[in-house]
């Protein structure tokens, strides 16, 4: 987060792509702080606190500090979810609206670790808590009957053949979420 030098106003600059922009409120230059060629960190207490935001991929489209600002994910292509308002974005994308508080919660959100990256969850209109990387192991002790097969094939999203039996090992990841509202809980995986 960098105030712009003409005006104040606090701009959320790409850590990753190290380049200057155009202030939200004034479109003055907002040059890149320099940092060095070190990796950009923060700590949680600052991410907290909203001195820095992390963009997050969710399942209604990424939100970044844009996108707060707008009250609108940035979308995905053909996205038709009926518990939300569906926004038209370019071709055929369609971002979801969300009020802008739940937004820059999500930015001030840790990120959890995963493969091939995040795709955080929502249920009841809000963010679901993200409880952690599932094994065979968790989806057993978590089953309501024990039928851990039974329990993943419930849980987790968008499955294939053989995933449990055969897939389900050190170079998968299973991302559970629980809803704080309903207590429903989903998963998605990826593979390396």
């Amino acid at each position: 987060m960098v105030s712009c030098p003409a005006c104040g106003t606090e701009n959320g600059l790409d850590a990753d792509d190290r380049e200057g922009g155009s202030c939200r409120h004034c479109k003055s230059v907002v040059p890149f702080p320099d940092l060095g060629e070190d990796e950009i960190e923060v700590c949680h207490d600052c991410l907290r606190t909203g001195k820095a935001a992390i963009t997050k991929d969710t399942e209604l489209g990424m939100i970044s500090w844009e996108q707060a600002f707008e009250g609108v994910t940035h979308g995905l292509p053909g996205l038709d979810r009926a518990d939300f308002e569906m926004v038209p974005r370019d071709e055929d994308w369609v971002g979801v609206r969300l009020s802008p508080e739940v937004m820059f919660e999500m930015l001030r959100t840790p990120t959890y670790s995963s493969i091939q990256g995040e795709r955080w969850q929502f249920c009841c209109q809000q963010p679901m808590v993200f409880v952690g990387e599932w094994s065979r192991e968790d989806f057993t002790r978590r089953a309501p009957d024990g039928d851990g097969c039974r329990y993943f094939e419930q849980v987790v999203q968008d499955t294939m053949p053989g995933l449990w039996e055969d897939r389900l090992h050190d170079m998968t990841g299973v991302y559970a979420f629980r809803c704080p509202s309903c207590g429903r809980v989903t998963a998605h995986w990826d593979i390396a």
